[in-house]
């Protein structure tokens, strides 16, 4: 296994889209390395999880917050969970957004998407170019929220 292998980052990014109609929806986009990368694929699908088109459905899979920090993403009815390090410290929007709603969309992005990256183009077009990535899949589903 190589020492670059083992260093790919883990990194989750939260962001809050507003909606025409309705409260705003807190979203945390995942993005692991090539190493881990299969086995959250695995646990998302096996959460429900579906390819990022349309609607993302419900899950079985849980955010869990401790104040204003993710603490973890619990998938397969909690039996895996997955533990963001550092662990990122949501905006009072956010979490409003999370709370209002009773869930988080979370978004499973293939490695090497680079989320840390700023866009200054249409939010649309970023959307779109999640969906039709040619490097790997992009899976969305709900997950319930749990405050710790």
């Amino acid at each position: 296994m190589s020492e670059e292998y083992d260093s790919e980052p883990t990194v989750w990014a939260l962001t809050v889209q507003e909606q025409e109609i309705g409260p705003p929806v807190a979203e945390a986009f995942i993005e692991v390395g090539r190493r881990w990368h299969a086995e959250l694929l695995t646990h998302a699908l096996e959460s429900g999880f579906l390819l990022a088109a349309g609607d993302a459905p419900q899950s079985t899979a849980m955010v869990v917050m401790r104040g204003p920090l993710v603490d973890r993403l619990l998938f397969v009815g909690g039996r895996q969970s997955w533990e963001p390090v550092p662990k990122p410290a949501a905006s009072p929007e956010w979490r409003n957004a999370a709370r209002e709603r009773g869930e988080v969309l979370v978004v499973v992005v293939p490695p090497g998407t680079c989320l840390t990256e700023e866009d200054d183009g249409d939010p649309e077009d970023a959307t779109d170019a999640f969906t039709r990535r040619d490097d790997g899949v992009v899976l969305h589903g709900t997950a319930a929220l749990a405050l710790a």
